[in-house]
């Protein structure tokens, strides 16, 4: 009996042992652990690398969108900041169903639903930048380029982060860093392409023309390595109903089935995450929209202005790495908080000196950028870890729908504060103000909102573990 029994035991590891992202649940610091991916996780990462680079990477460049529409349409800040806003908001908040469409998908294409859609989202992308390039309107835009573009930015872009999550385990936020480091690439495209190109394709519009044709083949060319993990054990079910046994009571209980909506809201760990994300939303995007305007309004060269985007994709590059190798180190919520607190702090003091040195706005971008890119890389990886596997999808796009709706309003109110004061001080410290009780939602213990404890956090009146002996045979 104690030889079957030790037999038993070493099968249940061997299958628990699968490649999902939460074969197992918290580590000693809250966050999600597991095996090591299979043979070529890496391909995907690659894939999503270059969705970020076609789908980010064109959203990073708004700021200089921005003064083009601004010259061409001679409308107020806030209406002009809505287009590029509402597009970069539409792909954060379609998240919410990207993964129901996915999951859709899979059933009717042997699991390739990801693939699918993030080939979609090439044509309505390509779509929507080549007909914006034929606005005689401001608000022909709001049709060709917040709709068209940001749908098919969406439906690209979750469609590697679902793959992302579901191939990697214990290194989740650093895969998603090292995938997100494409958006990077397209300010330091687009940013010299604007420079020295502006006249030889007949300024903006030309350049769009061609942006659509590189956004389509980047998008369907990632679109191919956007495919799922092997399939798991027949063995599975078995141990999958155990972990969602546990998983039951940390949404309390199993009233209402788990995929439902129902069950989503009574998880309150998931809703302060979403809540967080909203606020967050509201205050980061700021300078992805207005940085280069500021730059003109200080006293910069246009063509020195332009170069403030080619920091905010220098740090989002080179920083967002770092912030999610420690956030995996050290438990992904305690980082995302330092960093949304710095974040928060350097946009509160930098209207006090852009005026007086508006070279300051260089190593601002910089910080910008890698706080930015650190941040909304590791956000996407805050939600599976307190939802069941099933609901890993749904769980990501209800906090990111959240994120996407926050960096809709953040630039629309920060171009309406300038309208009104004819200064960006206001702008910037409402960002500032969004950004701190985002760092504080999280902040606070989770036993206050009447959940059990995640990411790392310990319930104070939880008796430290004591390993029990094992049950006679």
């Amino acid at each position: 009996p104690v030889l079957q029994a030790s037999e038993a035991a070493g099968a249940m590891a061997t299958v628990d042992s699968r490649p999902r992202a939460d074969a197992t649940r918290a580590s000693k610091d809250g966050d999600v652990v597991g095996p090591p991916p299979p043979p070529g996780g890496v391909s995907r990462v690659f894939a999503y690398w270059v969705v970020s680079a076609g789908s980010l990477g064109v959203s990073y460049s708004n700021g200089i969108l921005l003064v083009e529409f601004l010259n061409e349409f001679g409308q107020g800040r806030a209406q002009t900041a809505a287009v590029g806003a509402a597009a970069t908001g539409l792909m954060l908040f379609g998240g919410i169903f990207v993964g129901p469409l996915v999951a859709f998908l899979d059933t009717h294409t042997n699991q390739r639903g990801s693939l699918v859609s993030c080939a979609l989202g090439a044509v309505l992308a390509g779509l929507g930048l080549f007909v914006s390039a034929e606005a005689d309107a401001l608000w022909q835009l709001f049709l060709s380029y917040s709709l068209l573009v940001g749908l098919g930015h969406t439906l690209a872009l979750y469609a590697g982060i679902i793959v992302v999550n579901q191939w990697f385990n214990k290194r989740q936020a650093l895969a998603s860093a090292l995938g997100n480091t494409g958006a990077g690439v397209g300010p330091f495209l687009l940013a010299p392409l604007w420079a020295t190109m502006r006249v030889q394709l007949g300024g903006w519009r030309g350049i769009l023309r061609v942006l659509a044709g590189c956004d389509v083949v980047l998008l369907l060319a990632a679109a191919f390595g956007l495919t799922p993990p092997p399939p798991q054990s027949a063995a599975q079910p078995s141990v999958d109903a155990e972990l969602d046994k546990r998983e039951d009571a940390a949404v309390g209980g199993s009233d209402h089935p788990k995929s439902s909506t129902w069950a989503m809201l009574k998880n309150r760990e998931l809703m302060r995450i979403t809540l967080a994300a909203l606020m967050y939303g509201m205050g980061s995007w700021t300078p992805f929209v207005f940085l280069v305007d500021v730059g003109l309004d200080q006293g910069l060269s246009r063509g020195s202005a332009d170069v403030l985007v080619l920091c905010l994709a220098a740090g989002s590059i080179g920083l967002r790495v770092p912030i999610n190798a420690l956030a995996d180190k050290f438990g992904r919520r305690k980082v995302w908080v330092l960093a949304s607190l710095g974040y928060a702090l350097v946009n509160f003091i930098l209207p006090f000196i852009w005026t007086s040195n508006p070279v300051v706005l260089y190593p601002y971008a910089v910080l910008a950028g890698g706080f930015v890119g650190g941040l909304n890389s590791m956000i996407v990886t805050l939600a599976p870890p307190v939802c069941p596997p099933e609901q890993m999808g749904q769980a990501v796009g209800i906090s990111c729908a959240t994120l996407g709706l926050g960096t809709f309003l953040g630039p629309v109110i920060t171009g309406a504060i300038f309208d009104k004061l004819g200064s960006y001080s206001g702008g910037w410290w409402f960002s500032a103000a969004c950004l701190f009780p985002g760092c504080l939602v999280l902040w606070f213990p989770i036993q206050w909102f009447g959940a059990k404890p995640a990411h790392g956090e310990k319930s104070p009146s939880e008796p430290a573990a004591v390993a029990k002996p094992a049950a006679k045979v």
